[in-house]
């Protein structure tokens, strides 16, 4: 368990018996050199891991439904309670990786794949970090920190920028009377926002010119109707849509 965790006190309180290992280290040497190579392993290979939490993540997809119950809009929320203890890695005083059990109001698997969920339909990653309870800056030194989750939010916001160039293409048609494009997910309660997915548009395409340092404020640059001509001479958004995520399964045969 030791070699597996590198935590010697949890794996003590599973076994018990811990003033009986603790003496036999001090009298058996060749226990104590087993007992000090085995937490040395452990941290050697918890320090390679690319992610916080052991094991597989939860699918972002179990948290998908976040974005549309909150009506598209992302209010600022609790941080998710533990279903259940859940493992993670960490760093010890002395700074060895060891694993141990993800403390409460601490990010968690769950809230991670919670957040990747909203950010990959949103696009908007304050506020998703606000929804799930963080501060947006504790999430990119996470990002930095953790290189899976990292790619994990590159691509959900590339996958959100695919999405609203999408639903903008959606809406202009709509607006012009053209009809409903093929494909097109099915309307919802809550209008759509062509403001606010075109200042996340904006943010985006900034992001992947590397000009995302300091503040942005005010409207886009460009007016609605002008983000609409240039979005309708590119209708290649619905190909790329496709490409991701597929055809609507309804444009199948039935059975």
């Amino acid at each position: 368990m030791v070699r597996e965790t590198g935590n010697v006190r949890a794996t003590l309180r599973v076994i018990g018996h811990p003033n009986m290992f603790y003496k036999r280290r001090r009298r058996d040497p060749d226990f104590a050199r087993e007992w000090a190579e085995a937490v040395a392993g452990a941290d050697v290979e918890l320090s390679r891991a690319e992610r916080a939490f052991p094991g597989p993540p939860p699918s972002p997809a179990t948290f998908a439904g976040s974005a549309e119950e909150l009506g598209g809009y992302l209010r600022p929320g609790r941080k998710r309670a533990q279903t259940r203890p859940q493992p993670v890695i960490r760093r010890t005083s002395s700074g060895r990786a060891q694993i141990a059990l993800a403390r409460e109001g601490h990010m968690n698997a769950e809230s991670e794949a919670e957040f990747l969920a909203l950010l990959r339909a949103t696009g908007n990653f304050a506020a998703s970090a606000r929804a799930i309870g963080f501060q947006p800056a504790s999430l990119h030194q996470r990002a930095e920190k953790w290189p899976a989750f990292g790619r994990d939010c590159r691509a959900a916001q590339d996958a959100a920028d695919v999405q609203l160039d999408y639903a903008l293409v959606a809406h202009a048609h709509m607006l012009l009377g053209m009809g409903r494009v093929e494909g097109a997910p099915p309307e919802v309660d809550v209008p759509f926002d062509p403001e606010a997915a075109m200042r996340i548009i904006a943010f985006l395409d900034r992001r992947k010119a590397g000009l995302t340092g300091g503040r942005h404020k005010g409207a886009p640059e460009r007016s609605f109707d002008e983000v609409m001509e240039s979005i309708l001479g590119k209708i290649e958004a619905i190909e790329r849509h496709e490409a991701i995520f597929g055809k609507d399964e309804g444009d199948g045969e039935d059975g």
